[in-house]
């Protein structure tokens, strides 16, 4: 029964390194997939296209799986709700499931209400404030991934094995 038990601690650890190295991982992609949605932003901004209409077309991106919200916010604007009230709700909801500082999410739910009030020059100039933050986020997530996310296994793992041999 106690090896067992010391077998089932080990594992159940070894999973929980797992678990917060998958964490960090979904931040990456997150950030990512942000990177991503900017920079099509600033492509059918040049275009001229309306900003809920490419919300409308970035929601059933494949490369924007991750982006939950964006699929929430058109869901909104189909159903009448004006596109930065949309935006906000969508945002905040998805920011529950997520690990993201509080920093960041604020800049999130800001991004598409002040691109929708900017006329076509301040749209550019917002769109680099967003990418450059967005870039500067993905790069720290990116080390903390690299740096942090081996040592969760290997600590949890050694922890699990250590407290297996204790009860034995």
């Amino acid at each position: 029964m106690r090896i067992l038990a010391a077998a089932l601690l080990t594992g159940a650890s070894a999973c929980m390194g797992m678990y917060l190295r998958d964490r960090l991982r979904r931040r990456v992609r997150i950030w990512t997939q942000i990177c991503l949605f900017l920079r099509e932003v600033r492509l059918r901004a040049r275009l001229h296209e309306p900003l809920d209409a490419q919300i409308e077309a970035l929601s059933e991106n494949r490369e924007l799986e991750s982006l939950t919200f964006l699929a929430d916010c058109a869901a909104r604007c189909r159903q009448g709700y004006p596109l930065p009230q949309a935006w906000t709700a969508s945002v905040g909801a998805f920011a529950g499931t997520c690990d993201l500082s509080r920093a960041h999410w604020q800049m999130l739910m800001q991004c598409v209400p002040a691109l929708s009030d900017a006329d076509s020059l301040r749209v550019d100039a917002l769109l680099d404030l967003y990418e450059t933050r967005a870039a500067q986020a993905l790069e720290t997530a990116a080390q903390t991934d690299a740096s942090v996310g081996p040592l969760c296994v290997r600590v949890c793992a050694a922890a699990g094995l250590l407290l297996g041999i204790l009860i034995l």
